[in-house]
């Protein structure tokens, strides 16, 4: 893209601090809800239902989304879900608090914020690389990992405060702050015209969808990544989704367990991000995909068997670091290789197999989690995910991502 240096700086300052605006605000709202429903119901049920809110609608509107992405304007389309969001999610909390103290409602509310990140995140992803030349996206990709990362280690600090302190609405009404003035940042971005009108698609979305399957199963390399990809997530599953309610089995149920477990695995989170950063290029990005995941499933299993708090936190923030390395350097990894045509496609297809698998994975490991110890299904995954990680770089080691 032939862009002089001022304009793009602008524009990815101005697309990155927004985004981290909106995920500051949401982070906020999930640690509040999850923590939550995991102090008043302590059941395993509850959180593979606090899961299913929080994950499946993004598996059921994420296609569309990507298509979207691929045919209409990615910054109008930011602006839209963020507001539409916020403002369903404010309708809720009044229903909440005034109306019917229900965990449904707050299920209701985690999944209209899913439908929310399952069009933003390919959305975002997509429109990502269009901002910036080609030669800066693994530095940008960084820089963005590692303030989102920051946030993050901001939010459960925030979450918990205002749960122990102000009460969960206070976090809606964070949450909504947030998003507007993100939303107002996404509106100030001005750059080439080619960015927002893109030709007019002649066929439906549900073609679009079909051709963008089509792409992805034609290309071995695509397709091959994905299988793997939805593997090691569906095996990330549960120390991701049920360290919340293992801390609280193992070691109590104070606030501040809960707080210090998501801190430790954002500042590990926030290290990792730096790590990309500092790099001008990552090569052999399906080696260090591989890398995160060993270090992963390594972390999972000796958190699993730490008896002390201190020693589970150590992996928890070991954990953290491997992340965004494997986040990171898959999203560089597509918008690197992927033409802009099919870009929001594959990033849909990408949310899938990675976050949004994790429902299909807590179906089984969230009622497992009543009859057998969590330790146990922690070690287990994270050895099966070590395997895995060898077998994924020895597959994709030499292969293209697009043929």
């Amino acid at each position: 893209m032939n862009q002089s240096p001022r304009p793009w700086k602008r524009n990815i300052t101005l697309f990155i601090t927004a985004q981290n605006f909106f995920l500051f605000g949401s982070s906020a709202v999930y640690f509040a809800i999850l923590w939550y429903i995991a102090l008043k119901s302590s059941s395993g049920t509850w959180m593979m239902l606090a899961t299913l809110a929080t994950t499946l609608p993004q598996i059921l509107i994420s296609l569309f989304a990507g298509t979207w992405s691929d045919r209409y304007d990615r910054r109008r389309l930011l602006v839209l879900s963020s507001t539409f969001v916020s403002a369903i999610t404010i309708l809720l909390a009044i229903v909440y608090f005034w109306i019917d103290q229900s965990l449904w409602i707050l299920l209701g509310i985690a999944a209209i914020r899913s439908l929310g990140t399952g069009v933003s995140t390919p959305v975002g992803n997509a429109f990502f690389p269009q901002l910036i030349p080609k030669e800066q996206i693994t530095r940008m990709n960084g820089v963005n990992q590692t303030i989102s990362s920051i946030l993050l280690l901001i939010s459960p600090l925030l979450s918990g405060y205002i749960l122990n302190n102000l009460g969960m609405f206070a976090v809606f009404i964070v949450d909504l702050i947030t998003a507007a003035v993100g939303i107002v940042l996404l509106l100030n971005i001005k750059t080439l015209k080619s960015l927002f009108n893109k030709p007019k698609s002649t066929t439906s979305s549900i073609q679009d969808i079909k051709t963008g399957l089509y792409f992805t199963f034609k290309n071995h390399g695509i397709r091959n990544f994905l299988i793997f990809t939805a593997i090691a997530f569906i095996l990330i599953a549960p120390s991701s989704q049920l360290s919340t309610l293992f801390v609280k089995r193992t070691f109590g149920s104070n606030v501040w367990l809960l707080t210090l477990n998501e801190l430790l695995w954002t500042i590990g989170s926030a290290l990792g991000g730096l790590f990309i950063s500092l790099h001008k290029q990552i090569p052999n990005k399906i080696k260090w995909i591989a890398i995160g995941f060993i270090g992963s499933g390594i972390c999972f299993t000796l958190m699993g068997i730490s008896t002390s708090f201190t020693l589970y936190l150590f992996f928890m923030f070991g954990s953290g670091i491997f992340m965004p390395i494997i986040q990171g350097t898959t999203n560089i990894l597509i918008q690197e290789n992927v033409p802009d045509l099919w870009m929001g496609r594959i990033f849909s297809l990408l949310q899938i197999v990675s976050t949004g698998i994790y429902p299909i994975a807590m179906l089984f490991f969230g009622p497992l989690a009543d009859y057998v110890a969590i330790k146990w299904i922690m070690v287990a995954t994270g050895l099966l995910l070590v395997i895995v990680a060898f077998i994924f770089y020895k597959r994709l080691q030499n292969q293209q991502l697009c043929d």
